[in-house]
């Protein structure tokens, strides 16, 4: 019988069957066993950042069970490091607008690493009722240039139950994590969508400026025809197994802007260059090509 990992701890795996039961099952030793090739984070060096790793089931993935333990893992759609689950239709990345404060550049390095995996992106901004009228009009006029790229924006109050809907209609059918800025609301977001549902919320942790984490473990819930993936928040990403000339191409505004220059890596020292000169013009949003530079120069600086 087949089944989808729901939930994983200490080795145990969560398992909803066909049938529509859930059990509690290990992995047969082989499975843990197998070694893949996967991207090691802590490494400066892209080339040095290839090693092995255990090739063990993880959530998200349809396993085949067998004697009441999982004997085989099925191909996978695709496969996450953080976070770490398998076969994600979209991702719906939620960022506080404040409290903390709303982050162009973290916005951007996730972009990035999504857009790798090549899976869809919905953007939520949550707490609107804690800005000025001023304040939303401004942050919404940024991100209208993120819908002109073809990235959903929903604008979100779990207090005031705005823009719930919206967010219940894009999840319907899809196998959805929810990820993002830590200390933007994805427990409370979830808490919303499903009435019933207490998770664990905290309050922002003011002395450090960000949130807590509050979700200590990978979890999917059934939501809609699909599944809600609710995973560790995290306010720090890198650039995951990604050079230069990718980085390039995962702004996928710059591919309109002509450079004329083949090779060009678009920094801002380099005259004529048409990204450049786009995002003088107002054409490329400041704040992205600054995230594109940002990465860029970090990318260069491990290749010392």
């Amino acid at each position: 019988m087949k089944g989808r990992i729901i939930n994983l701890v200490g080795g145990v795996y969560k398992v909803l069957k066909e049938d529509g039961n859930t059990i509690s099952i290990k992995a047969r030793g082989r499975l843990r066993a197998e070694k893949r090739l996967e991207v090691n984070e802590k490494s400066k060096s892209t080339k040095a950042s290839i090693q092995t790793v255990k090739n063990s089931p993880k959530v998200g993935d349809i396993v085949l069970i067998e004697n009441e333990m999982i004997s085989k893992i099925m191909d996978r759609k695709n496969s996450l490091i953080r976070p770490d689950i398998a076969n994600v239709d979209q991702i719906l990345l939620v960022f506080a607008s404040k409290e903390p404060d709303f982050s162009f550049y973290l916005l951007d390095l996730f972009l990035v690493n999504i857009l790798k995996q090549k899976i869809d992106a919905v953007i939520v901004i949550t707490k609107i009722d804690k800005l000025s009228d001023l304040e939303l009009k401004d942050l919404k006029d940024k991100m209208t240039y993120y819908e002109k790229l073809g990235f959903k924006v929903i604008y979100v109050s779990s207090k005031n139950n705005i823009g719930i809907d919206l967010v219940s209609k894009a999840l319907e059918n899809k196998i959805t994590v929810l990820s993002g800025q830590t200390g933007a609301g994805k427990s409370t977001l979830i808490n919303a969508l499903i009435p019933d549902f207490n998770l664990q919320t905290q309050e922002i942790s003011y002395a450090l400026g960000r949130g807590k984490h509050t979700t200590r473990e990978t979890n999917l819930y059934l939501y809609k025809g699909g599944f809600i993936g609710d995973t560790p928040g995290f306010s720090k990403l890198d650039l995951l197994g990604i050079d230069e000339e990718s980085l390039k191409d995962l702004f996928i505004e710059f591919k309109g802007c002509n450079c004329r220059f083949k090779d060009c890596n678009h920094k801002e020292n380099i005259l004529g260059c048409g990204v450049k000169e786009a995002a003088l013009n107002g054409d490329i949003l400041k704040s992205r090509y600054d995230s594109y530079l940002k990465m860029l120069n970090e990318l260069l600086r491990r290749k010392k």
